[in-house]
């Protein structure tokens, strides 16, 4: 019987000292983890197709009995990483059924503009108001990992952040009154305001994801995703999707690539000042100083660790040890109010309590946030109304 491996199942972390591998499902989001014992049987079995000489590649190599091959292939098959011929057309068939689903015509549209660029863009359409998730781009063999896996440019891009650090910091601690003169020049603004600011923004979220993602190659990581999301409903929210992270051993690497991106922006915000320094047009430097706003405001948002998502989220995440921070605190609050309201008596630990307070912090916050979006859209109109 000729078997195939499930070529949706990506490798997307390989743990040397234990010798385990984990594999993620590219459309149904499934991890499974096998040996890397398991997986080269697995290979044997599928590159010479017989049986027979597996188990001899077995027994010579691994000295095991000769059930762990079919107890191998029996559970492979159960989770869909290794099928027959048979079976992984009846796979594939399910799969673009399941693609036509939940495929619309806008969708088809946009599939076809980006294949044109040859960029192979998922849709995924899940999630929930606080976190959801449009599509994504696999970043595998694509000229953007083409270029942050050469060591010269991981090198070069720390560099260019650290020098961007430096010469933003020199004005503000050597040119007598350099802050003050920033806040005494009068904003301008011409009709290349906006296309100025939309182009600067969307143009330093990319090099803030790019700066996660190669930090992330420079560690270890395998497979990663350029994804496209809404943030608490409707703010779009491009991001890297590192998906092995929470895997990796060495936690300072897990910090340093959950860093890079603020790191980044920061020396992007001060690094502004040596171009503000150059340029003598009043009007443009009144832009470059509202980019420089934006991007202090991107900051703080992106730090906060009581909104899922953010970069400050999956700080505190590493810091209390616990990767689903926000599942497990809505779980404790779960817990609280069947005990509050149905008079259940369900044990409520010191953990559960500090899981509560941060389920509380994570709901003001995104309250107060929809309150702030509401006065800034709503002050405008009532000036108008009632000047």
């Amino acid at each position: 019987m000729n078997y195939l491996l499930n070529p949706d199942f990506k490798l997307i972390y390989s743990n040397k000292s234990a010798g385990d591998l984990y594999f993620k499902h590219t459309w149904k989001d499934t991890l499974i983890l096998i040996s890397q014992v398991e997986w080269e049987i697995l290979n044997h079995l599928v590159t010479h197709k017989d049986c027979q000489l597996s188990l001899e590649f077995i027994s010579k190599n691994f000295e095991a009995e000769e059930n762990v091959l079919q107890d191998l292939i029996q559970y492979s098959e159960e989770i869909g990483l290794l099928m027959t011929e048979d079976a992984f057309k009846i796979y594939l068939l399910q799969k673009s059924a399941n693609q036509k689903a939940h495929f619309s015509a806008w969708k088809l549209i946009l599939s076809q503009c980006f294949y044109f660029l040859s960029i192979p863009i998922e849709f995924i359409g899940k999630g929930n108001l606080r976190f959801y998730k449009i599509a994504k781009i696999p970043l595998e063999k694509s000229w953007m990992e083409f270029i942050a896996q050469k060591k010269w440019v991981q090198l070069a891009g720390q560099l260019l952040t650290l020098f961007l650090l430096l010469a933003g910091i020199f004005p503000l601690l050597f040119i007598d009154g350099y802050v003050q003169k920033w806040l005494d020049i009068d904003l301008h603004s011409n009709q290349l305001l906006l296309p100025f600011l939309i182009s600067g923004l969307l143009f330093t979220t990319f090099l803030h994801e790019f700066a996660h993602y190669l930090i992330y190659l420079k560690y270890g990581g395998l497979v990663a995703d350029l994804g496209f999301s809404l943030v608490l409903g409707f703010i779009p929210f491009v991001h890297i999707n590192t998906n092995s992270l929470h895997f990796w051993e060495n936690q300072k690497h897990r910090i340093t690539v959950i860093t890079a991106g603020i790191f980044f922006d920061i020396s992007l915000l001060v690094g502004i000042n040596v171009i503000l320094q150059q340029i003598s047009d009043i009007t443009w430097i009144s832009h470059w100083k509202i980019l420089q706003c934006f991007i202090a405001f991107r900051i703080l948002f992106n730090a906060i660790p009581f909104i899922p998502g953010t970069d400050g989220y999956f700080l505190l995440t590493e810091w209390m040890g616990e990767p689903a921070l926000f599942h497990e605190a809505s779980r404790s609050f779960q817990k609280w109010k069947s005990n509050f309201f149905h008079r259940n008596e369900i044990a409520i630990t010191g953990k559960d309590y500090l899981y509560l307070s941060y389920i509380v912090l994570s709901y003001c916050f995104i309250t107060a946030y929809y309150c702030l979006l509401a006065l800034w859209i709503i002050i405008p109109y009532l000036i108008s109304v009632f000047p």
